[in-house]
């Protein structure tokens, strides 16, 4: 294994910059970028004023880096260049030189979109969200092979679904289109050709909301006579659970003649008296002996 304290370190974060697009397979965010050069700590013997002035880069510096590399690769005219598709950066190599590096890998020309695919392309890429139809009634054919084509391509996606009738599908651009076509983002393509300008993606939503349609003078009455119709089956239902809680007139002379009679006789008249001993037993006794005394007394007063 090499020792790498002995290789000279870089002499700006942009040539960091640099070799990591050079080494990577895939497109690399400014994020990514700025990850990569924070993983990378201080070895022993290196000078570390410099290593950290790399591992604490920001995000302002990342950038600067990349419009640095970006400039002097347009200055120097090595065959590639710095390009930013869909947020990640890359290099690839120019345009110009394409034929050349074709041959060298022996490819085959490049298949070439027809006019239909181009023109299905360009509609769904300057009014996305838009269903199939829609795409229809602008080009006045049938689009369903051009659709499936630019799918199968993965140049167009499903992005929803709309909440018209029938809920038809909508249908948008992916990140390989912004990468086959070297678009940054989508609002390049109003630099592209300023004669079409690319629809406002929440305003066009918008318009595949379900609409919110006035009622009409006989769906108002109707709803009337239902809600009508409704309460006085409430007031028949309530009616009845009072009946059911409250009896009746006729009832309620039945329960008066049900009552108990008493017979007046069996009680006796009201003028006799009615004598009732409620004298406890324990004195019963002394009023016997009471009574006898006045029986002998009287009996005694009798004789004389």
């Amino acid at each position: 294994m090499s020792d790498d304290s002995n290789i000279p370190l870089p002499r700006s974060l942009q040539e960091i910059v640099g070799s990591l697009l050079f080494a990577s397979q895939t497109p690399l965010t400014a994020a990514e970028l700025r990850e990569s050069v924070k993983a990378v700590e201080p070895g022993d013997g290196e000078n570390a004023e410099v290593m950290e002035v790399y591992h604490t880069c920001t995000n302002r510096e990342i950038d600067a880096a990349l419009k640095g590399l970006e400039k002097a690769l347009d200055v120097a005219g090595c065959g590639f260049q710095l390009v930013c598709t869909g947020g990640a950066y890359r290099l690839q190599t120019s345009p110009s030189c394409g034929r050349y590096v074709r041959a060298m890998l022996k490819l085959d020309r490049p298949s070439r979109l027809g006019r239909a695919s181009l023109e299905t392309l360009a509609i769904v890429a300057y009014r996305q969200p838009i269903t199939k139809s829609e795409i229809e009634e602008i080009r006045g054919v049938d689009v369903s092979a051009n659709i499936k084509t630019l799918m199968d391509l993965q140049l167009i996606r499903l992005v929803g679904k709309s909440e018209l009738p029938g809920h038809p599908f909508l249908y948008g651009t992916t990140p390989l289109f912004l990468e086959h076509f070297g678009l940054a983002s989508l609002q390049q393509l109003n630099e592209i050709d300023p004669t079409l300008q690319r629809s406002n993606p929440r305003t066009k939503a918008a318009q595949y909301k379900k609409p919110v349609t006035e009622k009409t003078d006989l769906e108002k009455a109707a709803e009337e006579a239902v809600a009508e119709e409704e309460e006085a089956k409430e007031a028949i239902s309530e009616e009845k659970v009072d009946e059911k809680k409250s009896p009746s007139i006729e009832q309620a002379e039945l329960d008066v003649d049900d009552e108990v009679v008493v017979n007046d006789d069996l009680l006796g008249d009201d003028d006799d008296d009615i004598f009732i001993d409620d004298t406890p037993d324990e004195f019963d006794d002394d009023d016997d002996d009471d009574d006898e005394e006045d029986e002998d007394e009287e009996e005694d007063e009798n004789e004389k």
